[in-house]
């Protein structure tokens, strides 16, 4: 009796050490979506989708290209460059201009205004890209746009190309010759580049253009519910002072008086000094920059406006900001502490 009850008690220890073993080993065959889902997802107060997927923009998931086109605001009729997302493809130039071609989709068209400057019926019958200049040849239709909007159709084109680091000259053919001239009146023989200006502006005191230089910079717009778009002007102006001086004295005048554009540039702002270091351009400017309004909203346009315009100089890859000589944080966290790089996603359409 007794050793039957002694086996009793071994098979009830064995039994029960099986049970914690299996119990081990079943954590590791649960499916893992299931162990995903008990884990809490992180949320952080106050900031919303937009925000936080800029600041995933360094863990971009694979598989997905996010590409630059130009589209047509419907006020003012500037270019502007918004950041779609597309899936992965080889021939992402070509991609980019079906995309430009095919537009915004119906509900950003009538959220923003935005539209397609290029006829819907183009086709792009080839494109080849080699020492820096893209060939691309287009179908007979689309020389049927307006020629009085041919700035417009031949810039989307041309700076969605110039988009690629291996692209520094853009020729449009169509059906396998180069025009004459274009409808509007532009040669077609030559090839384009960025000194063929996008949105251009051209200086009342300017009488020789020999004496002039093109810069390009950035001002805000509100589209649809006060969405901000940051909208590239090329402005032309008198004198050959150094570029940077330029460009940066440009940017504080802000944009020209009575139309869409505004800047989050305080008034009274002056540029202190700068110097440009391995790629580095450190900027120092007056305490009046720091009398900006808006709030985040502000501070976030007055980072978009300073870096995208110095980074499109050439040689410039990041932006150190100083204000009275010193490193800064504003007022609502966006932090001049480390130098800024260029964003990947500009005006982007999520």
């Amino acid at each position: 009796m007794k050793v039957r009850r002694n086996l009793l008690y071994l098979i009830l220890l064995i039994c029960l050490a099986g049970f914690f073993m299996l119990e081990g080993c079943l954590q590791d065959f649960l499916p893992r979506e299931q162990q995903q889902k008990e884990e809490p997802e992180l949320i952080i107060p106050g900031e919303d989708k937009r925000e936080q997927f800029d600041k995933e923009k360094e863990k971009l998931p694979e598989g997905v290209l996010y590409l630059q086109v130009y589209f047509l605001e419907g006020r003012g009729n500037y270019l502007l460059p918004v950041t779609i997302t597309l899936p992965w493809t080889e021939g992402v130039g070509r991609a980019a201009l079906e995309k430009l071609i095919e537009g915004p989709t119906p509900a950003q068209e009538m959220r923003y205004g935005l539209s397609s400057p290029i006829p819907p019926t183009t086709e792009v019958l080839g494109l080849k890209i080699r020492d820096g200049l893209a060939k691309l040849d287009l179908s007979g239709s689309f020389l049927s746009y307006d020629p009085g909007e041919e700035r417009s159709v031949l810039n989307g084109i041309i700076f969605t190309l110039l988009q690629f680091p291996t692209v520094k000259d853009v020729q449009l053919l169509v059906e396998g010759i180069a025009p004459e001239v274009f409808p509007g009146g532009t040669p077609g023989k030559g090839t384009f580049s960025r000194e063929r200006g996008i949105n251009l502006e051209v200086a009342e005191d300017i009488s020789n253009f020999e004496d002039a230089q093109l810069v390009t910079l950035y001002f805000c717009t509100a589209l649809g519910d006060n969405h901000i778009f940051y909208v590239p002007v090329s402005r032309v102006v008198a004198g050959n002072d150094d570029i940077f001086k330029v460009t940066i004295e440009e940017l504080l005048k802000g944009p020209r008086p009575g139309g869409f554009l505004f800047s989050e540039l305080p008034a009274g702002t002056e540029l202190r000094s700068f110097t440009l270091n391995e790629g580095t351009l450190l900027v120092n400017f007056s305490s009046e920059l720091l009398n900006y309004k808006g709030g985040l909203s502000g501070e976030k346009n007055i980072y978009a406006q300073i870096v995208l315009t110095l980074t499109e100089i050439p040689g410039v890859e990041r932006v150190q900001l100083l204000v009275e000589g010193k490193k800064i944080i504003l007022n609502y966290g966006t932090s001049f502490q480390e130098p800024l790089s260029r964003p990947l996603l500009i005006n982007p359409l999520i």
